[in-house]
C-alpha cells in the first residue's frame, strides 16, 4: 500500500464523511414515507462561485454577503457543502391549510412566487422534510468529527446558480476539517459598528426579513 500523506487522508476522510451525511439525510424521517428530496455535493474550489454570489448581494442581503466572505475563507482549508432541496408542491393530500390554502390541490394550482430565499407558496411538510434531512446530515458530521453548520444563505445561492436543479427550496450543510471550528468566528468579518448598523436596519420592522429576502 502506498504511503499517504496527512493531507491526502484528511481529504479522503472528508469525502467519506460527506457520503455518510448524504446517507443520514436520505434515511431521515419523512412524512408518509415520501422521500422526494434531492442532494448534491460541492467541494473545494467549486465553492468559489457560491461565495462570490452571496458576497455580490451586498446591501440587499447583508447576512448573505457576510456568509459569502466567510465561505471564501473556508475554501482555504478542506471544506465541502451538501445541498438539500425539494419542490414546493404537495403530494401528501393532507389538506391541512398550513400553506394558506384550504387544500393541497389549491396550493398546487397556485402561481409560483419567486424570491431570493425560496420559491413559494410551499407545503409545510416539504419544508419540514428538508429540515429533517439537514439536521440528520449535520448530526452525522458532528458525530464523525467535522466542524459543520447549516446555512440557508449558501443553500439559496446554490439553487440560484443551478448547482442543484428542479427544487424550490434548498438548504446547505457546510463542513470543514480545519484546525479550529470556523463557524464561531463569522462575526470577525463585521466591525461592531457595522454589526449594530445592520441589525438596526433589519429590525424590528421585519419589512425585508433578516436576510433581505423581500424588497419593500
Amino acid at each position: 500500500m502506498p504511503v499517504q500523506t496527512m493531507e491526502e487522508m484528511i481529504q479522503a476522510g472528508l469525502d467519506r464523511v460527506v457520503e455518510m451525511m448524504t446517507l443520514a439525510a436520505w434515511t431521515s424521517f419523512r412524512f408518509k414515507d415520501r422521500n422526494t428530496i434531492k442532494m448534491v455535493t460541492v467541494t473545494g474550489e467549486d465553492l468559489t462561485p457560491v461565495a462570490e454570489y452571496c458576497y455580490s448581494l451586498g446591501d440587499m442581503a447583508p447576512l448573505a454577503a457576510r456568509d459569502g466572505r466567510h465561505l471564501a475563507q473556508l475554501i482555504k482549508e478542506p471544506s465541502s457543502m451538501l445541498i438539500i432541496g425539494d419542490k414546493r408542491k404537495s403530494d401528501f393530500n393532507y389538506n391541512c391549510g398550513a400553506c394558506g390554502f384550504k387544500t393541497c390541490a389549491e396550493l398546487n394550482k397556485s402561481e409560483k412566487m419567486e424570491s431570493l430565499t425560496a420559491d413559494g407558496p410551499s407545503c409545510m411538510f416539504k419544508n419540514l422534510n428538508v429540515s429533517f434531512a439537514a439536521n440528520a446530515a449535520a448530526a452525522m458530521a458532528y458525530r464523525l468529527g467535522l466542524h459543520c453548520r447549516v446555512f440557508s444563505t449558501l443553500g439559496f445561492a446554490a439553487r440560484a446558480l443551478q448547482l442543484i436543479e428542479d427544487v424550490d427550496v434548498s438548504v446547505s450543510i457546510c463542513v470543514n476539517a480545519g484546525n479550529k471550528n470556523p463557524f464561531f468566528d463569522r462575526h470577525e468579518y463585521w466591525t461592531q459598528e457595522h454589526w449594530d448598523e445592520t441589525f438596526d436596519k433589519e429590525f424590528p420592522t421585519f419589512n425585508r426579513g433578516f436576510i433581505g429576502a423581500i424588497e419593500e
